[in-house]
């Protein structure tokens, strides 16, 4: 389930994004301020006139407990940045991953009016890799990745999805 968050995600969404794995993976130091600027940032994006960028919270439907977020994010009329993301805890719930981003790419689609959604990834993470081929995204780009990738012998690589694309891989599954 998807939906906005509110000041009763914070501390949830602040576990998750401190946890020691999560840090590790994205490199990022433990302080408490990054996570706390990032969720303030998406609840003012909620008020936004026209709003242009949507970071969803991930809630698991039957406890409607935080497992994550996923957002789009306009580049410009035509074109916005796909991500997501889910909590440590939640790491290995591929169809909890492939739902949310369903909802996401089809609301980007469908109710955006995209034309195209980007997003980009570290090459080891073979999760969201999967994640972007069963919606029809193709590699458009890799590059070297900042130091945390370069250190894990990763690079970054760049996908895109057209609404054409994404409508075919719909219609083959």
């Amino acid at each position: 389930m998807l939906r906005e968050f509110d000041e009763t995600d914070r501390l949830t969404f602040l576990k998750y994004q401190t946890d020691p794995r999560y840090l590790q993976l994205y490199d990022f130091d433990q302080s408490i301020n990054r996570p706390n600027e990032l969720f303030d940032l998406f609840v003012r994006w909620q008020h936004e006139k026209p709003r242009v960028n949507f970071q969803l919270g991930i809630f698991e439907h039957s406890t409607e407990r935080l497992v994550g977020c996923g957002g789009l994010r306009r580049l410009n009329d035509d074109v916005a940045v796909f991500g997501i993301e889910l909590s440590p805890t939640e790491w290995g719930r591929f169809r909890l991953a492939m739902d949310a981003s369903s909802a996401l790419v089809r609301f980007g689609f469908e109710t955006l009016k995209l034309k195209t959604i980007v997003g980009d990834t570290a090459s080891g993470n073979r999760r969201v890799a999967k994640l972007a081929r069963h919606f029809g995204a193709e590699v458009v780009a890799t590059r070297t990745g900042p130091e945390w990738m370069q250190a894990r012998g990763w690079e970054e690589v760049d996908w895109a999805i057209t609404k054409g694309a994404w409508e075919r891989a719909k219609s083959l599954q």
